[in-house]
């Protein structure tokens, strides 16, 4: 059996008889190459202009827009920081999935950031929206409950 010293050694010189081979061979393609470009009057601008001088772009065409709308596979914008965790400084847009810091938390409102609270940096309480939702919930129960006055099944409806 053979000696991983002779393997190598014998994988050394076949290395540089394919590496000659190869030259050879290309000296000749270069030469069959510029014999039709010259036959057909053919520049290397002409090949570039043709997409053979480099690779081919794959993907999306450059200034087309992606799904949102934004160009170039730009990024939609980061909202900015609505809530503050006092204690890391971590902050929290308000939309998507909450962070634990502020998943639990009673009232949320104690997080906001003076910027994102509304007028004179103070805090929102129970805004329109909040009270909106509330009074949306109240009326859908008075119409869910058993016996409750037609008119108000009606009213609501």
């Amino acid at each position: 059996m053979a000696t991983l010293a002779q393997l190598e050694s014998q994988i050394r010189k076949l290395q540089r008889r394919a590496d000659a081979l190869r030259e050879r061979e290309s000296v000749q393609v270069i030469a069959q190459i510029r014999a039709m470009m010259d036959e057909y009057g053919l520049t290397t601008a002409d090949l570039a202009k043709a997409g053979l001088g480099a690779a081919k772009q794959r993907g999306r065409k450059t200034g087309s827009k992606n799904s949102a709308g934004l160009k170039n596979g730009a990024m939609k914008p980061k909202l900015p920081p609505k809530y503050r965790d006092p204690l890391s400084g971590a902050t929290w847009s308000g939309h998507a999935r909450p962070p634990a810091w502020i998943k639990d938390a009673p009232d949320r409102s104690v997080y906001l950031i003076d910027a994102a609270s509304g007028k004179n940096g103070a805090a929102k309480k129970g805004g329109a929206r909040k009270g909106r939702a509330a009074s949306v919930k109240r009326a859908g129960r008075t119409t869910a409950k058993k016996g409750a006055h037609k008119s108000v099944q009606r009213a609501v409806a």
